[in-house]
C-alpha cells in the first residue's frame, strides 16, 4: 500500500498520485540529488507538433519585436545578441500558455516549489553559431548563503532543437552545486579555470530541462550552424517578487485555460483588493509558511 494512501498528506498526496501518472520518480530523485533533470519528449504529454509550434512561435515573435528576419532555424546565420525586448510572450500565442501550465511541468514545479508555486516569466534564447558561453551562475538571485534548504525558485526550459553535444551551446551543469545554497564567487565562475566538475546538457528537441535555482549552471558557445531555440520558464514561490506581473492577462485566456489563474497567482493572494479581502484564500495562503510542499 502506498503512503499517498492514507491521505494524510494531501499536499504530498496530490504531487505523489501525479509522478505516478506522469512516470517522474526517477526525474524526482535527479532533481534532489543533483540538482536537475531532463524529461524526454514522450513523457511530457503535450500534443502532437507541439514543439514545432512552440519554436515557430519563438522565432516569429522575435521577428515581429526585433525587425529582424530570422527565416529557418536550421540554416539561419544572423547575430541575434541584440534582438530586444524576450519576455513575457504569454499573450503572443496561447502555445506559449501551453507551455506555461504542462501537467507534467506543473507536477515538476510544484515538487520543488510547492502547490502555491507561482508564473514568473518566460523568455526565449537563441543561439546562432558563433555566439559566445555564459559562465557559471545560480538563478535564484538575491537568496543569502545559508538559505539554501529548499528550492526558491526554478527554470523549466523548453528544448525547442536539438542538444546533441557541447558544440551546439548547450546549458552545463554543476551537479549537486544546489546543496551549496549560495551563489557562485567570482573565481568559480569562468568555465575555464573553475575548479568544479560541469557536465553539457544534451537533450533532444520537445524536452523539458528543470533545475532548482540554486544550481550552478553556465552555457557552451555555439560551434555548429543554425540555430539553438529554448524557452526558458521561471517559476518562484509565493514570497518571491515575480518578474512580471500578470494581473492584466486576458479575461479570455484565463477561461480557456483554468490553470493558468492558479499559475500566475491570481487565486493565491488573499489580499490583492486591500478594501475587500478574500479571507477564504488566508488559509491557503498561510498554510506555505509552514510546509514547504504547500
Amino acid at each position: 500500500m502506498g503512503l499517498s494512501q492514507y491521505e494524510a498528506y494531501p499536499d504530498v498526496d496530490n504531487l505523489m498520485a501525479e509522478i505516478d501518472t506522469y512516470d517522474l520518480h526517477e526525474h524526482i530523485v535527479e532533481l534532489e540529488a543533483y540538482g536537475m533533470t531532463v524529461v524526454p519528449p514522450e513523457k511530457m504529454r503535450s500534443s502532437d507538433g507541439f514543439v514545432e509550434r512552440l519554436r515557430d512561435a519563438i522565432i516569429r515573435t522575435c521577428e515581429k519585436r526585433s525587425g529582424m528576419t530570422i527565416g529557418d532555424h536550421r540554416t539561419a546565420k544572423v547575430d541575434l545578441r541584440r534582438a530586444g525586448n524576450s519576455w513575457h510572450l504569454l499573450e503572443e500565442d496561447e502555445v506559449f500558455v501551453e507551455a506555461a501550465i504542462n501537467p507534467v511541468v506543473l507536477a515538476l514545479v510544484r515538487w520543488l516549489l510547492g502547490q502555491s508555486a507561482v508564473f514568473s516569466g518566460q523568455t526565449w534564447i537563441i543561439k546562432n553559431e558563433g555566439s559566445p558561453g555564459v559562465g557559471l551562475h545560480s538563478d535564484s538571485h538575491g537568496i543569502p548563503p545559508g538559505a539554501g534548504q529548499i528550492a526558491h525558485m526554478c527554470n523549466a526550459s523548453w528544448v525547442c532543437t536539438d542538444y546533441a553535444s557541447q558544440d551546439d551551446g548547450p546549458t552545463l551543469f554543476v551537479p549537486g552545486s544546489h546543496h551549496y545554497g549560495r551563489a557562485t564567487l567570482p573565481h568559480e565562475a569562468n568555465l575555464e579555470n573553475t575548479p568544479y566538475k560541469f557536465v553539457p546538457l544534451i537533450a533532444k528537441a520537445g524536452s523539458l530541462a528543470i533545475w532548482n535555482g540554486a544550481t550552478w549552471h553556465a552555457s557552451a558557445a555555439r560551434k555548429n550552424a543554425g540555430l539553438r531555440v529554448t524557452l526558458v520558464q521561471n517559476y518562484m514561490r509565493s514570497y518571491m517578487r515575480v518578474q512580471h506581473d500578470y494581473e492584466t492577462t486576458s479575461p479570455q485566456l484565463l477561461e480557456k485555460y483554468p490553470e493558468l489563474a492558479r499559475v500566475i497567482g491570481k487565486a493565491l493572494y488573499p489580499y490583492e483588493n486591500a478594501q475587500k479581502p478574500d479571507y477564504s484564500r488566508v488559509g491557503s495562503f498561510m498554510r506555505a509558511g509552514t510546509d514547504p510542499f504547500a
